[in-house]
């Protein structure tokens, strides 16, 4: 997920699997090169505030770093002056607070929650200056069903390859750091 060299990623699958840890790593793949900019979305603000979810998980990582941290806009820069910066898009016209804005890396917390039109719309913001070698990358995590299952399906499983669009499997045994066992017991308490 984080070598791919195409343009667009879904890794899904699997709940535990490690799918956040993997979207904010690509996020700061490049956050040592000048001008880099990165945006994680999740549909509601408070998706992204939740305990262990991308924007606390940042904030464990990189605290005591020398990153620093506005808070009012919900970024993150770096002494490089890259960025990784937090948005929402929790109504379809949502998309258009970004209009203006550039990024070489857009990544989506829990695609299925997006509308398709939010999704593609946000390609528009995704560019470089030329010249520059940092790569364009459109690269979301999610578990099946939601909302958006059926276009995410259509995407990344019927157009999928075809147009250069890459599925990672995600499973619960990609991520050595979670307690299996307890997971397990907890997921078996699920009515479907």
């Amino acid at each position: 997920f984080l070598l791919l060299p195409q343009r667009e990623a879904l890794y899904g699958g699997a709940a535990g699997g490690g799918k956040s840890s993997a979207l904010l790593i690509a996020a700061l793949q490049y956050v040592d090169v000048p001008g880099y900019s990165a945006l994680l979305l999740r549909r509601t603000f408070a998706d992204l505030a939740l305990p262990g979810a991308l924007m606390d998980r940042a904030a464990q990582w990189l605290s005591g770093t020398n990153a620093k941290w506005n808070g009012q806009e919900k970024t993150w820069t770096f002494p490089s002056g890259a960025t990784l910066s937090f948005g929402y898009l929790e109504n379809e016209n949502h998309k258009y607070r970004y209009q203006g804005a550039e990024f070489q890396f857009v990544g989506f917390g829990e695609l299925t929650q997006f509308t398709s039109t939010q999704y593609t719309y946000l390609f528009s913001r995704l560019r470089r200056l030329r010249g520059v070698s940092i790569p364009v990358r459109m690269r979301a995590a999610t578990n099946p069903g939601g909302a958006g299952h059926g276009w995410v399906y259509q995407r990344f499983f019927i157009e999928g390859r075809k147009k250069g669009r890459i599925f990672v499997p995600a499973r619960l045994d990609d991520n050595p750091y979670l307690d299996r066992d307890e997971y397990l017991q907890s997921l078996r308490e699920l009515d479907y």
